[in-house]
């Protein structure tokens, strides 16, 4: 074998070792961004999803917090005379004694004030209790005919072991401050004690993260052609031609059905074929071209 035949040899098995590498990084490269691509789509359309839900929902939501608020501008209040430190914690207890309640709390009281004959007198509560019972509590002082002021409220998560293993039931530290008024003059007289109120909602927690409804897709029970995992192979003004997700090279007519959906449109001139998924949640439109799924 002459030296020039050897090199040649030589030099053709290097550069079919390096295409062959170069094959290989390319090939595994492009998998691994295509496994990232696909996850990242997962995670937006979940996203996505979980965003629609909210909106969907917003409607409900601002008819509560119209019905809520009207509820709220048009309760009757009224001032007492007289409103000692005593009466006024007298007055909460009697709150706290409507149900049963984990709340607990120190009532100090601040500065007193007067203006144009009504009397005002500040204090504070700071305590611990289960969310919902402290939400409770606040109702009642906001909804009993008796007008205090809440001026500020601020809270904290607290871990709290209970004997009840109920994760849904969170402990929260506060601090509450608010304002109880009085005037002496014609007009204030006692406060009556109301029974009968608007109670409030059991199943209030702004501390729950917000969760995506779960829908169930139905099963592909008759082996309908699942367009996320078939290939568009050719197709004509009428009918289209795919290997499903079994290997099996499907016919379909405008109309026919598909897994979650049927097939609605076909557009020749771009080789591409329009399926409307109205089974699946949300419903969503796939579009098929030869070679090339979207």
């Amino acid at each position: 074998m002459s030296h020039a035949l050897r090199t040649t040899i030589l030099l053709g098995a290097f550069w079919l070792l390096v295409f062959l590498t170069g094959i290989y990084f390319v090939h595994f490269r492009t998998k691994n961004v295509q496994e990232k691509l696909v996850k990242e789509e997962k995670v937006a359309v979940e996203e996505l999803d979980l965003s629609e839900n909210l909106v969907s929902g917003l409607p409900v939501i601002k008819a509560e917090v119209k019905s809520a608020l009207y509820r709220w501008e048009h309760r009757d209040k009224v001032i007492p005379k007289i409103s000692s430190y005593h009466e006024t914690y007298n007055y909460l207890d009697q709150i706290l004694k409507r149900e049963p309640t984990t709340l607990n709390y120190d009532f100090a009281a601040q500065e007193e004030s007067d203006s144009n004959g009504v009397h005002y007198s500040n204090y504070t509560l700071v305590g611990e209790a289960e969310f919902l019972d402290l939400y409770h509590f606040i109702w009642y002082v906001e909804h009993l005919p008796r007008y205090m002021r809440i001026n500020s409220l601020d809270l904290t998560e607290a871990i709290k072991e209970t004997e009840t293993e109920d994760a849904t039931q969170r402990w929260v530290k506060f601090t509450l401050a608010l304002t109880a008024l009085s005037a002496d003059r014609p007009g204030f007289d006692a406060v009556q004690y109301a029974v009968d109120i608007n109670m409030p909602h059991e199943n209030y927690d702004p501390f729950a993260p917000a969760r995506k409804e779960v829908h169930q897709i139905p099963p592909n029970v008759d082996g309908l052609p699942n367009v996320f995992d078939s290939k568009l192979r050719a197709l004509t003004p009428n009918q289209v031609y795919l290997v499903d997700q079994n290997g099996e090279l499907k016919i379909l007519n405008l109309g026919d059905d598909v897994y979650l959906g049927r097939l609605v449109d076909i557009l020749p001139d771009s080789n591409r074929a329009i399926f409307d998924l109205d089974l699946l949640f949300p419903p969503r439109r796939v579009s098929l071209d030869i070679g090339v799924k979207k």
